[in-house]
C-alpha cells in the first residue's frame, strides 16, 4: 500500500537512498544545465530527439524575464507584444502577471541568480521524478513512468522549461503534506500562478465542508483581486491548432482552420460564439460520464492506493482540457495517475489509457507533412482521438471513486 511521504522532511532525513536520488538530480540538471551553455550542441541535441528547439534554451522560463524589461520599458505585456520575445514566440504575455512580480522580486536579471534558480528548479523535478520511482510500489508502474518520462513531451517541458514543471513541483508537495490547511494553501498559490492548480482540490472530495469553503474562498478572492489578470490569460490564450496540444479550444481550433480552408459554416464572424459552445458541450459531456461512472460503480469494491495522486492528475487533465488550449507537455500531470490505473481490474479501461497515454505523450511523432494533406489529418485525428479516450475514461474513474467515497451521501 501507499505510504505517505513528507518530500521536505525525508530530504533532512539521513539515509543513502536520499543522498543517491540528490546527487543524481544535481547531476542531470547540471549536465543539461552545461548543455545549454553551447548554442551548437543545445539546439543539435533536441532536434535529435524530434524536438523542435527554441532559438533560447529554457525558452519559456526566459520569456518571463523578457517580459519583466518590456514591463520596465513602459509595455504592458498583456495587451501588448514585448518587441524582446523572438520570432516563433507569443510576445503578448499569457501568464498572469504576477510572474514577472517574481521575476523583479526575486532579482533574476541578475544572470548569476537566473542560471541558479534554473539549475535548483530542474533538480527538484529530477528529485521528485526518483521519490515517484520509490513511491510507484510495482514494476509495472515504475516501467509505465519510465517510458513516459523519455517522450516528448516530457523532453519538451525540459527543453522549455515550462511554468508547468514548477506547478508539478508545487502539486507534488501538495499531494505529500498531511496538514489539509497547508495543501489548500499551496493549491491556492498554484492557483495564482496559472488557475489549472485549483482543479487539485478533487483531494479533498471527502471533506465536502472544507472543500466547498475553500472553493467559495478562491472565488471570493479571484473575483475582487485576480478578474482582471485571469480574463486577459484567457483572452491571450494561445490557441494551437496541432496535435501536440490537446483540449476543447484546440481542437475547435483546428476544425476553424479546416473550415476556412474549405469554405465550411465557421467563420470570424460566429467563432466566440461556437467556441462557446464547444466548451459548455465539452463540460456536459465530461459531467455525463462522471454521473454515468457514479452511477455504475459498485462501492463495495476496494479502495484503490494512490486515490489522491489519481485525482488531482486526472482532475487537471480534465478541467484543463474542457477550458483551455494546452501544449502537450502538461500531460506531466497524467503520471500520478499510473500506480491508480495499473491497479484496475478492468483490463480494457486500464490497457487503453496506457496505450492512449503512450501516443498522446510522444505526439511529436506525428507532427509532419503538410497541415493540409491527407496523411496529416489523419495522424491529427488519431492523436486527437486518443486524447478525447483519455477525458471520457478519467471523467468515468472519477465517477466511480466519488461512489465508493459516498460523496453524495450528507
Amino acid at each position: 500500500m501507499f505510504k505517505k511521504l513528507d518530500p521536505i522532511s525525508q530530504m533532512l532525513t539521513p539515509n543513502k537512498t536520499i543522498y543517491f536520488q540528490l546527487l543524481f538530480s544535481i547531476s542531470l540538471s547540471l549536465i543539461i544545465f552545461l548543455l545549454s551553455l553551447n548554442e551548437n550542441v543545445w539546439p543539435n541535441l533536441w532536434g535529435s530527439l524530434k524536438i523542435p528547439p527554441n532559438v533560447v534554451p529554457f525558452s519559456d522560463f526566459k520569456a518571463h524575464l523578457l517580459f519583466l524589461n518590456c514591463e520596465k520599458m513602459g509595455i504592458d505585456v498583456n495587451l501588448q507584444e514585448c518587441i524582446l520575445i523572438p520570432d516563433g514566440n507569443s510576445k503578448i504575455n499569457t501568464h498572469p502577471k504576477i510572474w514577472v512580480y517574481l521575476f523583479d522580486i526575486l532579482n533574476l536579471q541578475n544572470l548569476k541568480i537566473y542560471n541558479f534558480c534554473i539549475i535548483i528548479l530542474l533538480t527538484l523535478y529530477f528529485y521528485i521524478i526518483c521519490k515517484l520511482f520509490e513511491q510507484f510500489n510495482t514494476t509495472s508502474s515504475k516501467a509505465v513512468l519510465f517510458i513516459l518520462l523519455l517522450s516528448t513531451s516530457n523532453l519538451v517541458l525540459l527543453e522549455r522549461l515550462a511554468t508547468d514543471l514548477i506547478i508539478f513541483i508545487l502539486v507534488f508537495i501538495t499531494l505529500n503534506l498531511r496538514n489539509k490547511t497547508l495543501q489548500a494553501f499551496f493549491i491556492f498559490i498554484g492557483f495564482i500562478l496559472k488557475y489549472f492548480p485549483i482543479f487539485v482540490v478533487s483531494i479533498f472530495i471527502e471533506k465536502k465542508k472544507f472543500l466547498f469553503s475553500f472553493i467559495a474562498i478562491v472565488i471570493v478572492v479571484a473575483y475582487f483581486f485576480y478578474f482582471r489578470d485571469f480574463s486577459l490569460t484567457n483572452r491571450n490564450m494561445v490557441e494551437m491548432a496541432l496535435p501536440i496540444a490537446y483540449g476543447s479550444r484546440t481542437m475547435f481550433k483546428a476544425f476553424y482552420h479546416l473550415s476556412i480552408e474549405y469554405n465550411f459554416f465557421l467563420n470570424d464572424t460566429n467563432i466566440n460564439y461556437y467556441r462557446n459552445m464547444v466548451i459548455l458541450s465539452c463540460l456536459l459531456y465530461t459531467l455525463f460520464l462522471i454521473l454515468l461512472g457514479y452511477v455504475i460503480e459498485n462501492k463495495k469494491n476496494n479502495r484503490l492506493p494512490f486515490e489522491k495522486y489519481f485525482l488531482a492528475g486526472s482532475s487537471i487533465y480534465i478541467g484543463t482540457f474542457i477550458i483551455g488550449a494546452n501544449a502537450d507537455y502538461r500531460l506531466i500531470f497524467l503520471i500520478l495517475t499510473i500506480p491508480y490505473i495499473m491497479c484496475l481490474e478492468d483490463k480494457k479501461i486500464k490497457y487503453l489509457l496506457i496505450f492512449c497515454y503512450f501516443f498522446s505523450f510522444n505526439s511529436f511523432y506525428f507532427l509532419s507533412g503538410s497541415v493540409l494533406s491527407a496523411s496529416f489529418f489523419v495522424k491529427a485525428a488519431f492523436i486527437f482521438s486518443c486524447k478525447v479516450l483519455i477525458l471520457s475514461l478519467l471523467s468515468f474513474l472519477i465517477g466511480s471513486q466519488i461512489k465508493k467515497i459516498e460523496f453524495f451521501k450528507f
